[in-house]
Parts: structure tokens; C-alpha cells; sequence
């Protein structure tokens, strides 16, 4: 039985054997004549044959492949350059190659997704041996040499060596995909690609000097747009700056109340309620309201004159259980297995109790002490068991008003209350927050004006801005002063994002993926291959 490996594929398979771990498909080319690459002309004269074993597509974790038996035919033409050629066997199989093209494919897939070793074990797995070097020769080699003109452009820089070397993607933000890498992240570099891409019409950026420039120069026509997520960024960053130095006298119980989980639930009379319960602890107890509620169901159901049999099938419960609810007087209490004595109930500790509380009265309280001591008199326990004895003898160390200290908030806390948006904080840590402020008034105008600056980017007013310009020109906040020149300086772009769509948000994203694709190369891998995989994704 002979059958095509494709409908349109001139090879044909004659049989199929089973060679220890691999799988052999011996196979043939169907053509009636051959074609000679270089004059084209037709040929039925066969000279040779010779045998090709190719690889293809494995099959459950085994190795497969082609025993296909290829002709040489002469060329009849006397003109032509070739003596001999061998016959085409299709798109499947190009000429001089060792895979067939759905295996070649399958392996650039493995390749672009995992890498070279890691891609290479992946493979071998599958039942498709393949060296690292194969996979990333491949890659390379499917990387598009072409880039297409773009209307919106996304640029942004990434780190290949971070504080050395550093490069550029360039993104199409209306396909949202990525279309080259460059070295290098000055002006020249953007400036050079853009006058090599005419077209552009939008350039989205970050607030790079670099970038702008680049873009001015290599794109005069096109509209800059500055990222709304570096503008408020570059606010933040002012009321950091404002942070530094800065150190604040808070009380530690006010700070640990604002900053910390509530473990106190007060009820609306003002009455404290007990902590809430542990996992294990709330899953007791409601499988114990579970079984006091199925108890007085049984109990209304026998009350109402229903049957054991109707009471086992609506309660969902063997008719034994139901005779022993309906017969117990009080609600099922859950299963209590009775540990081992512990503390000074322990029969390992009885012995020595009456010392033990003698010295203990006697103001010896070192539980150390007091295990050597015993140990010499013929206790054989452990020390842990003592520990836990002597515990309850122990006074509670509760903290008094006057115990506790005044520390200094360290300058991460307070970067957390500042920066976080206020509809993000708790009720204590707004009221911390309020504190903080009410003590600093520079610090107080630098929060009023980065919240002012978000309300601006949220709201997309370049009216609103123009206020909030002159208001962070006159506060003579140094930060905020040089933000506020930044924008003026950057006005239009800043301008173009208050009203255009478009953002570096795409970017930013390719740039985490990329960062991922160069670490899954342990930081060896070259520009070129980066390229290639990023591009592929």
C-alpha cells in the first residue's frame, strides 16, 4: 500500500517498520520526470539512486524517520552546466536538508519559547534529538530582516548589562507588537532608525531627553507623546525626593495600630469583641454548628411524626443515626480523644511539683536552673515540659502607657503613607497619615500638589495643568520646582498625552517579557538572538 505524506507532497509512503527505538517510513518520490535547477529541463534518464534519512515529526515520545529513496537523473540539455541532478522532493523536504519541514518548524516553535539547552532537552523528550546550537542557528535564521513602516511608534530602553550597555525596542502600538531592537538607547540611535522608516506620524516615549531629541531630529513631522505612567512616576518621585532626611517622631503604639491588621472587633455598643479564630478553630466549631443544627432538625422532624425512613432521606443520614439524635437528650459533642497529660498534671513532673513550687516562691524562676536541679533528684522529662508548666506561674506582660517608647519611622513607612493613594489606606493609617502632614508643612504642600498632579493625568485637563504649574513654580519646593521645569520644558508632549490615546503601556509590557526572554539566556545571549525572539513572540 503506497500513500502520500501530503495530498499535494510528491512523497509517498510504501511501508512502515519498526527499528529498535525508531520508527522507519520507507518512502519514494512519485515523479514521472526530474527538472534540472539550473536549465530547467525535463528528464526521464535516470543515472543513480541513493538513499535519504531524514527526520520527521515524532510520534509518542519515538523517533521517526524517512528511508526515502531519491534518483539522479542526467540532463539533457548539452548546454547546461550540470551533468547530473537529483530529482525535487517537494516543499516538505527542501534539498540538503535533515528534517522535513513540519519537524523544522516544530523545533524553531520549541526553540523561540525555551531557548537553546532548555529547548534542546525539550525536544530530545519528544523523541526529536537536537542540538542547542541547532535550535538558536534556527532562530536566528527565521528572524525578519524587514521592518514595516509605522504611523505609531513606541520606543522605550531596557538594560542588556544594567549601569553598562543598554538597548531599544521599538514598538507598533496600533498592532501592539514589536518590530525591532536596537543597541544602544541615545538620540543618534532613535534619530538613525526613524530617517530609515519614513512615516511615522505619532512617537510615544517616556520623559528621555534622549528619545525626545532622537525623535525631534529623525521624525520633525511626527507628534511626541510623553507617558502618562512616567509623568505620574516623575511626581512621586518628587515627594521621594521630599522623604529623604526627613525623620518624624510618631508614638509606637499609634504607628503599630495605623500600620498593622486590626486583631480587636468592636461592635457598634462600643464593646470589644475576642479575636477571631485560628483556621483550625473556626473549623471545629462550625462542624459543631453543623451537628447541633442537624440534631434539633431530627429532633422537629420525630416531634412533627415523620418516620425514620423519611427522616434519613431528608437529613441525608444513615436510620442508626437517626435513632441515636432522636434518643439523645442534648446536642452531639464533638469527639474529645484524651491526650496525654501535660503540664504539672504530667506523671513525669508529679514527683516534683511541691519542690518546684517551693522554689518557685523562693524566687527561683530560671526554668534552666530549676531542670538541673530537678534532673539531679531523678527527672527524666525534658526541659520543654517544664517550660510549659511553670508558664501559667508566670505574671501576663502586658504593655503599660508608660512602657512604651517613641521611635522614629523609618523612611519606607513613610514613603508608604505618602505615596499610596488615599483611597488605598486604612482608617489608621489615614489618620497616621494626617498626623504626619499636620507636623510638616512642606511635606503636607508636596502631598497636596502629587495628588493635585494626578487628579490632572486622571482627568486629562491641560487647563487644570496650567494651574498646577504655577501653583508647584511658587511653592519653592526644590523637587517639585525642577518637576514643574521638566514639564514646561516637555509641553507639548506632556500636552499630546492629555488628550491623544495613546501611551508607552504596551511597551512597558514587551519590556518585562524581554527581560524574561534575556534571563532564560543567563545574560550570555547577543543582541541579534535577543532580537529574533523577541520579535517571533
Amino acid at each position: 500500500m503506497v500513500f502520500p505524506v501530503d495530498p499535494d507532497s510528491p512523497i509517498h509512503i510504501k511501508g512502515i517498520r519498526w527499528d529498535g527505538s525508531v520508527i522507519q517510513l520507507d518512502a519514494k518520490v512519485v515523479n514521472e520526470v526530474g527538472r534540472c535547477p539550473s536549465c530547467q529541463g525535463a528528464s526521464d534518464k535516470v543515472h543513480d539512486r541513493y538513499l535519504r534519512r531524514p527526520f520527521d515529526l515524532p510520534w509518542r515520545g519515538r523517533t521517526v524517520r524517512l528511508s526515502l529513496t531519491v534518483r539522479r537523473f542526467r540532463c539533457l540539455n548539452p548546454a547546461c552546466e550540470r551533468g547530473t541532478f537529483a530529482e525535487d522532493c517537494g516543499p516538505d523536504l527542501p534539498r540538503y536538508a535533515r528534517r522535513t519541514l513540519e519537524a523544522t518548524n516544530h523545533l524553531l516553535q520549541v526553540a523561540r519559547v525555551a531557548g537553546g539547552e532548555v529547548g534542546a532537552r525539550i525536544a530530545a523528550s519528544e523523541g526529536l534529538k537536537v542540538s542547542p546550537d541547532t535550535l538558536l542557528r534556527l532562530v536566528r535564521l527565521s528572524a525578519p530582516q524587514a521592518t514595516p513602516c509605522l504611523r505609531v511608534v513606541g520606543v522605550d530602553d531596557f538594560a542588556l548589562h544594567r549601569r553598562q550597555t543598554y538597548g531599544t525596542i521599538i514598538l507598533n502600538l496600533e498592532t501592539r507588537r514589536p518590530v525591532d531592537v536596537l543597541e544602544g538607547r541615545d538620540a543618534e540611535t532613535l534619530a538613525n532608525w526613524l530617517r530609515e522608516h519614513p512615516g511615522a506620524e505619532v512617537i510615544a516615549r517616556d520623559r528621555s531627553g534622549a528619545y525626545a531629541e532622537g525623535a525631534r531630529v529623525g521624525a520633525p513631522k511626527a507628534i511626541q507623546v510623553a507617558d502618562r505612567f512616567h509623568l505620574v512616576q516623575n511626581a512621586s518621585a518628587a515627594l521621594d525626593g521630599m522623604l529623604r532626611g526627613r525623620r518624624l517622631n510618631v508614638d509606637e503604639a499609634e504607628a503599630a495600630e495605623a500600620m498593622a491588621p486590626s486583631t480587636t472587633i468592636v461592635e457598634e455598643d462600643g464593646q470589644e469583641m475576642s479575636p477571631p479564630l485560628s483556621p483550625t478553630k473556626r473549623y471545629v466549631a462550625e462542624r459543631r454548628a453543623a451537628r447541633v443544627a442537624r440534631w434539633k432538625r431530627v429532633k422537629e422532624l420525630a416531634q412533627a411524626g415523620a418516620g425514620i425512613r423519611q427522616i434519613a432521606r431528608e437529613v441525608g443520614i444513615s436510620r442508626k443515626t437517626v435513632r441515636r439524635l432522636i434518643d439523645a437528650p442534648l446536642p452531639p459533642r464533638n469527639r474529645v480523644i484524651n491526650p496525654r497529660p501535660g503540664g504539672l498534671r504530667s506523671p513525669t513532673l508529679q514527683p516534683f511539683v511541691v519542690y518546684l513550687q517551693d522554689r518557685w516562691q523562693a524566687g527561683c524562676h530560671n526554668v534552666s536552673q530549676l531542670h538541673r536541679e530537678i534532673v539531679a533528684q531523678g527527672y527524666a522529662g525534658s526541659r520543654s515540659l517544664l517550660a510549659q508548666a511553670v508558664q501559667p506561674w508566670r505574671p501576663s506582660r502586658l504593655p503599660t502607657k508608660q512602657q512604651q517608647k517613641v521611635k522614629r519611622m523609618t523612611r519606607r513607612s513613610m514613603r508608604w503613607l505618602c505615596l499610596r493613594p488615599p483611597d488605598q489606606l486604612k482608617p489608621g493609617e489615614r489618620a497616621l497619615l494626617g498626623k504626619l502632614l499636620d507636623g510638616d508643612a512642606d511635606l503636607a504642600l508636596g502631598y497636596d500638589l502629587l495628588q493635585g498632579f494626578r487628579k490632572v493625568i486622571e482627568e486629562r485637563d491641560v487647563a487644570t495643568l496650567d494651574d498646577w504649574l504655577g501653583k508647584a513654580k511658587s511653592s519653592h519646593l526644590p523637587t517639585f520646582v525642577a518637576l514643574a521645569n521638566g514639564v514646561d520644558a516637555d509641553r507639548a508632549a506632556v500636552n499630546t498625552a492629555l488628550i491623544m490615546k495613546w501611551s508607552n503601556g504596551p511597551t512597558e509590557g514587551h519590556i518585562n517579557r524581554l527581560k524574561l526572554i534575556k534571563r532564560q539566556g543567563y545574560g550570555r545571549a547577543k543582541l541579534d538572538l535577543l532580537r529574533a525572539r523577541v520579535l517571533a513572540g
